[in-house]
């Protein structure tokens, strides 16, 4: 094969490096960011049946009230088109937790540190425009980039072994090619308004893994500034907007207050 690249293939790479190159990757660094975040992953949730019509226009759950939560974007002159959360292992469990339980045991008893993507979600509208093989291209670099930061958080940030994820079945390609294993098999997803799902996780410490994502390391300004729920926001997003805290369980909320010592829950909560 020539080593001269042809008119073709340069005309790929092009138009690759002026799609992403606008992109920036990172975490969510304040308030209105998570909102466009939440609200990204509703609107396309909303279309695919994965969940039902809310007041509040959001996505969102009691895991992201917790610090260790991190909302990761893909974010263009201030609009979000991308994004997706890591939630670390919490006291009480992952959100994939009720149907996947024993497969996340497992882990546990072998003393793997895990953690859960979640609240996936690009906009759709940057890829209406057909399905042809450019189109797919960019749709796997566009994954690829927000999947490497996470990866890169988990591993060298927050030292965990393995990430879980629940997907349609649909998008299994597209998960092992990312190198994530099967670790559950078909179920119904209580909390995708009962898709169907399977259960599959990375191992961030396999040596394959490492080559292909870790070769080169986040800049860790891309890390920097992560957004802290204030006592204002905690309200806002948790009372006001949804009923999140109204209906989380007492064990949650006793959690919730220990991460947060110095606010006064008492004017948070109804």
């Amino acid at each position: 094969m020539s080593l001269v690249k042809t008119t073709a293939a340069i005309s790929r790479e092009t138009d690759l490096r002026t799609f992403l190159g606008p992109v920036e990757y990172r975490v969510v660094r304040n308030k209105e960011e998570l909102k466009k975040s939440c609200a990204l992953v509703y609107k396309e949730y909303i279309k695919r049946g994965y969940m039902e019509k809310n007041f509040s226009g959001l996505r969102i759950s009691i895991y992201n009230a917790f610090p260790q939560t991190t909302t990761f974007i893909a974010i263009v002159e201030q609009e979000v088109i991308a994004t997706a959360t890591i939630i670390p292992d919490l006291p009480f469990g992952l959100p994939m937790e009720k149907t996947y339980h024993e497969e996340l045991e497992r882990f546990r008893k072998d003393n793997k540190k895990i953690c859960q993507i979640s609240m996936l979600a690009s906009d759709s509208e940057l890829f209406s425009s057909g399905a042809s093989m450019m189109l797919q291209s960019k749709k796997m670099f566009f994954v690829f980039f927000l999947f490497k930061l996470m990866f890169d958080y988990a591993k060298n940030i927050l030292n965990l072994d393995n990430v879980c994820i629940t997907i349609n079945p649909k998008h299994n390609p597209t998960y092992d090619s990312l190198l994530f294993k099967n670790m559950g098999g078909l179920k119904t997803y209580s909390d995708a308004n009962g898709a169907p799902a399977i259960a599959k996780f990375l191992d961030l410490n396999s040596v394959e893994t490492a080559r292909m994502f870790f070769w080169r390391k986040a800049d860790p300004e891309k890390f920097s500034g992560k957004f802290i729920f204030s006592h204002q926001d905690l309200k806002y997003f948790f009372t006001e907007k949804t009923d999140i805290f109204k209906n989380a369980t007492p064990f949650q909320l006793d959690c919730l207050k220990r991460c947060y010592p110095a606010y006064d829950f008492s004017t948070i909560i109804p």
